[in-house]
């Protein structure tokens, strides 16, 4: 028989040696790489949009989304991206999110209809086009009436400093400056350049601050068809609000639906009933202080009503600045000037414990639970950092991150008492 030959077993094989200076040739060959790279970088520097540095980062990193930091960069560039996104496009989402919001600020009169058999489509249409008809009438009827008021106190604001400025200087207060040994020219002379211009800046701007967001709503209206699409959307997104918030639930995983089901039942409960109550009670505020501010023959109560629906929303500095105005603009009565005043202020205050002791407890309720303290930073911190609408939304927005602290240490309490039970995991958990 024929010799066969000995196969080499590949355990037996001596390891291949690289030639030399491969590894070097590969290093050179990536930092050039990585040189053109930044090079071409700077070269499309005026086109690179986050778009393309996303994408960068996902086709680098991607290979690697086994590892834990390689994963956390990616989710991180993503949250980044998609909040310039959001910032980007934040004029063209605005009927959307006022959709949203009215679709679910309506959820619960639509539901409650549906329970009486009565389809959601149905009340949807209805609850639209009466929508329609009042925002038409308010725009033909109250908003022309509302602006030429807010002009006609704009243009009265310069005239108070000058009668400040005379009644100071009126023979009995004049003769009492000279009694002190006060020049009276001199103090003339300030007043005149220094005192009144400041009083008529800081009035206009009262008055603009606080009547700022009926006209800056009316600016942005007029420039958008906003007019025309918010409620086509409210009505598609009122209608079908259920399977909107079941497809918002399966975005969730698994494993993390219920909880977030009962997340948003407790957010839902306290938010929803919180800025439906706070609503009706500054409509009602507004009603109010225009029929009594007519009654008493105070000057401008529509813009006035306006003002005080709109203050009554943020507590404590609302009514701090509409008792301000409301004694200002009652200082522009012909006649009778002082009872205006006081008629003025006397009425602000008496609807305030009105509303303290009645609207809001019957309206509101008590699922608000805010410590005066804690409120006033809140009101401080949110009007810095968003100005008004930051004050509009410091309630609602304490009361859940209150919530969420409270829901996470009764968490942690339970698990400190469970711990002897189930032992050290739970312990170390809770800690």
């Amino acid at each position: 028989m024929p010799r066969q030959k000995k196969s080499k077993s590949p355990a037996n094989d001596p390891a291949p040696h690289p030639p030399v200076g491969v590894n070097t040739v590969e290093a050179i060959i990536f930092s050039a790489g990585i040189v053109l790279l930044l090079f071409l970088i700077y070269t499309i520097r005026d086109i690179a949009s986050p778009f393309l540095v996303l994408g960068a980062i996902l086709f680098l990193l991607y290979p690697l989304r086994a590892n834990v930091m390689a994963r956390k960069i990616m989710w991180l560039s993503v949250l980044l991206f998609f909040f310039w996104f959001v910032h980007s496009i934040v004029g063209v989402l605005a009927p959307f999110v006022a959709a949203m919001l009215f679709a679910y600020l309506l959820h619960p009169l639509v539901a409650k209809a549906e329970s009486w058999g009565i389809p959601r489509w149905v009340t949807s249409l209805v609850i639209i086009l009466c929508g329609i008809t009042v925002l038409t009438a308010v725009a033909l009827l109250v908003l022309p009436i509302a602006f030429a008021q807010f002009s006609g106190i704009l243009e009265a604001a310069s005239t108070i400093a000058n009668d400040f400025t005379n009644w100071m200087f009126s023979n009995r207060m004049e003769v009492a400056l000279r009694r002190y040994g006060i020049s009276t020219q001199q103090l003339r002379d300030m007043l005149t350049t220094s005192f009144a211009p400041r009083l008529e800046m800081i009035m206009k701007g009262l008055l603009e601050g606080a009547f700022g967001l009926v006209s800056g709503l009316s600016t942005v209206v007029s420039r958008i068809v906003n007019m025309v699409i918010i409620p086509f959307l409210s009505f598609y997104v009122l209608k079908d609000f259920p399977i909107i918030r079941h497809r918002v639930k399966m975005l969730f995983p698994r494993s993390k639906r219920q909880r977030a089901s009962e997340y948003y039942a407790r957010v839902d409960e306290l938010l929803g009933r919180y800025i439906r109550g706070a609503i009706t009670v500054a409509a009602i505020n507004a009603v109010l202080v225009t029929s009594f501010f007519s009654l008493f023959g105070i000057p401008y109560p529509l813009v006035l009503g306006i003002v005080a629906g709109v203050l009554d929303l943020i507590p404590y500095f609302g009514l701090i600045i509409m008792l301000v105005l409301s004694v200002i603009v009652a200082s522009f009565s012909v006649s009778f000037v002082a009872g205006h005043m006081i008629l003025a202020a006397s009425t602000i205050g008496a609807l305030h414990i009105f509303e303290a002791a009645v609207l809001s407890p019957k309206i509101i309720g008590s699922k608000v639970g805010i410590h005066p303290v804690l409120l006033i930073l809140s009101l401080l911190v949110f009007s810095f950092f968003l100005g008004f609408i930051g004050l509009l939304i410091a309630v609602p927005t304490t009361a859940i991150i209150i919530m969420f602290i409270r829901e996470w240490e009764q968490r942690k309490k339970n698990l400190a008492q469970f711990a002897p039970i189930l032992g050290d995991g739970a312990s170390r958990e809770s800690s």
